[in-house]
């Protein structure tokens, strides 16, 4: 196991995040339904995952371990939800990423946003290791590196994810299951909620 520590990442590693989550991503559930086709999937999910972090320091943070295996995008209080503006000025970019995925991806995208919790908390939107580097704790110290910002606003946090045996993982950092949704012809979902930690 790795003594790897979490530090908040900036724009300037853009390019690296979004190259480990495109390697992490590639053969979970979510977005093999929403890019069915493996080849394709590796052509255009680190695209897409650059245009997603064009917000995500904006609206909350990103850690990452040192050699950036593993990243977590977290939003911040009342920062969830995409308005409208957002949605309306991302739709080009990742219709042009993603070409005809885009109505899975947002079929998806729309469910996210019908679940996501009303109260405030900090949202765990994307956790991923490269496979390369799994099971030797960079995963956890980017996961731990957000609960303790959650935990510094005294706030819930909220994730969800579409592959089972992540349940049991996330279960072991304190998140329990809020509840659980389908796709339409598609996967399971799995919304989890770890609370807040009352502050001394």
């Amino acid at each position: 196991m790795s003594n790897s520590k979490a530090r908040l990442l900036a724009p300037t590693d853009n390019l690296e995040i979004a190259e480990t989550l495109a390697r992490a991503f590639q053969t979970e559930t979510g977005w093999s339904y929403v890019i069915p086709d493996p080849k394709l999937r590796a052509q255009r999910l680190a695209g897409a995952f650059h245009l997603f972090l064009q917000d995500e320091h904006r609206k909350g943070a990103v850690f990452g371990t040192d050699g950036i295996e593993a990243v977590t995008l977290w939003r911040g209080p009342g920062q969830a939800h995409d308005s409208l503006w957002d949605r309306a000025r991302l739709i080009i970019p990742f219709i042009q990423r993603l070409r005809f995925s885009i109505f899975r991806g947002l079929e998806v995208a729309d469910l996210i946003e019908k679940h996501l919790p009303k109260e405030p908390v900090w949202y765990l939107h994307y956790a991923g290791c490269d496979p390369a580097h799994q099971g030797k704790g960079f995963g956890g110290a980017a996961i731990r590196a957000g609960l303790e910002r959650a935990d510094e606003d005294g706030l819930p946090a909220y994730l969800e994810t579409a592959d089972e045996h992540n349940v049991a993982l996330y279960q072991s950092f304190g998140f329990q299951v809020k509840h659980m949704w389908q796709v339409p012809e598609g996967p399971q979902f799995w919304g989890m909620q770890r609370p807040g930690k009352t502050r001394h």
